[in-house]
């Protein structure tokens, strides 16, 4: 049997949990993480808490007593365990708020492939959503129960035949993917649309913009047009699941990645040992 965990207590995952009048059902008035489970542990949890904690804040949801950190961890591998999946799991945890204002959760787990933990062999096509934009405001930067243009970005890639889709913010620059952030290569230094663009603050993001500027790489985080995209010589994405996915096309021009391979042996790779 395969579980969730409805406010910490386990049930079986085809278990109704939610009334029609649920908050996250009726206006997409929540939150979620989706992290990454290897060897017992969550990878970058703080980072994924911290996006939390402040995405609750900023939404003004209050936490129950005894909603902390380590309560949410002990849960999340207790659910793992539960459903045999500590080795490797993906994991979503979605917050919202009910009625009383307050905090409510749902955990759920899922299998991870093998290739999870590698970079792609093949190289992704990339294509842009044409049909709408992202505000550039401060909720942006949130993982909220609202992703509706997300959704409708992963569709376009499925009905373009490519794997994965930009989108462009109300200033027609480009955002983020409907799954990932998003960093470009230019003569040997790293770009990546900044939060004041819109872009979702993602937890592998964040850890390899520190990363790189360790290991001795240059990172800009400023505006990005598609123009630039069409001049960079090499173009990857990120996520907390997959962690790096080269680019190796977008329309007719084609990419490298050679730097973007030594960029993964010395971040990401170590991280999902």
């Amino acid at each position: 049997m395969v579980f969730v965990s409805f406010n910490g207590k386990l049930y079986p995952s085809d278990a109704p949990l939610f009334l029609a009048q649920n908050r996250s059902f009726r206006y997409g008035d929540g939150l979620f993480e989706t992290l990454k489970v290897l060897n017992g542990q969550p990878v970058l949890s703080a980072f994924h808490f911290d996006r939390l904690w402040l995405g609750m804040h900023m939404l003004q949801i209050s936490q129950p007593v005894g909603f902390t950190r380590e309560f949410l961890l002990e849960t999340i591998i207790g659910l793992c365990k539960a459903n045999d999946l500590l080795q490797a799991a993906r994991v979503r945890l979605a917050v919202f708020r009910n009625d009383d204002n307050i905090a409510e959760f749902v955990i759920e787990t899922i299998p991870l492939p093998p290739d999870a933990n590698l970079l792609n062999e093949k190289g992704w096509s990339l294509e842009l959503y044409p049909f709408a934009r992202k505000s550039c405001d401060a909720l942006g930067n949130l993982k909220t129960a609202n992703y509706l243009i997300y959704i409708l970005a992963g569709l376009y890639a499925k009905e373009k035949a490519v794997d994965e889709c930009l989108v462009l913010n109300t200033e027609n620059n480009i955002c983020d993917g409907s799954k990932a952030n998003v960093f470009l290569v230019h003569h040997n230094e790293v770009y990546t649309p900044a939060l004041h663009q819109g872009c979702v603050n993602g937890v592998m993001r964040r850890y390899l913009v520190e990363q790189l500027k360790d290991i001795g790489i240059t990172v800009h985080q400023r505006e990005i047009s598609e123009q630039f995209l069409l001049e960079a010589d090499e173009v990857f994405v990120t996520n907390a699941i997959t962690g790096m996915r080269w680019i190796s096309s977008y329309r007719n021009k084609q990419y490298r990645n050679e730097i973007v391979k030594d960029i993964y042996q010395k971040t990401v790779a170590t991280l999902f040992k």
